[in-house]
């Protein structure tokens, strides 16, 4: 097997999750609910969010849905807001984001553009976020591909990201590799029968919720270079 593609998940696989999104999520959550206490516990409970330990529970929307959905979820309960109301309120809140690399990505990824391999991000978050966190990485450039749920290719776990990805860059889904920490990324690498899953330990999911859709795991990215040998 040549893997030459890998196509990355952003948070949670590039960036510690918790570190990234708690902070975003009270914002927002403050911010829709006007400080009213009880609206704001209901729109947590609503994504999977508790606000006693600012934690995301299991299947949280918050870490497996797009960021579409998860609008239209928090729209539902806000008689007053459209889902493009909750949208402006969202991307308000992006530049609240502190960006916590799990390694050294810029010499992970450099590494990787001079072997040769063309690299993908592909995130159910909004593409502008996704490029605003690789320029504070000064990685944006290292990549040949990015997007988002906005992008136009649809949202994981279906294939079309991928399947993007493979567009861009000329390979075919037999020369590539996704890596992510979910489920949603993993099903979207079977989907679109990518060469090699790749699963990792650095967000909200254990071993035991990925390892039947990765082919390896990894405690994080750093890694990849040993599995691609």
């Amino acid at each position: 097997m040549t893997i030459k593609g890998l196509v990355f998940d952003k948070d949670g696989t590039l960036f510690h999750y918790g570190a990234t999104w708690t902070i975003w999520c009270d914002n927002v959550l403050e911010d829709l609910s006007a400080g009213d206490p009880v609206k704001k516990k209901e729109l947590a409970d609503a994504v999977g969010f508790d606000l006693r330990d600012n934690s995301f529970l299991p299947g949280s929307l918050i870490v497996n849905a797009s960021a579409g959905e998860i609008n239209a979820v928090w729209a539902g309960l806000l008689p007053d807001f459209s889902p493009q109301d909750v949208d402006a309120v969202a991307v308000k809140h992006l530049g609240s984001l502190p960006s916590v690399p799990v390694c050294d990505l810029k010499a992970l990824f450099s590494g990787l553009r001079a072997q040769g391999i063309k690299l993908g991000l592909v995130t159910n978050d909004y593409e502008e976020g996704a490029y605003m966190q690789l320029q504070q990485e000064g990685i944006a450039e290292l990549f040949d591909f990015v997007a988002g749920f906005d992008s136009g290719h649809g949202v994981k776990p279906a294939a079309g990201p991928l399947l993007a990805f493979g567009a861009a860059t000329g390979l075919s889904m037999e020369q590539v590799a996704m890596v992510g920490d979910s489920t949603h990324d993993l099903g979207a690498g079977r989907a679109a029968s990518v060469a090699l899953t790749i699963g990792v330990l650095t967000g909200p999911a254990g071993s035991d919720d990925i390892a039947h859709l990765a082919d390896v795991v990894l405690p994080d990215i750093s890694g990849i270079a040993a599995v691609l040998g």
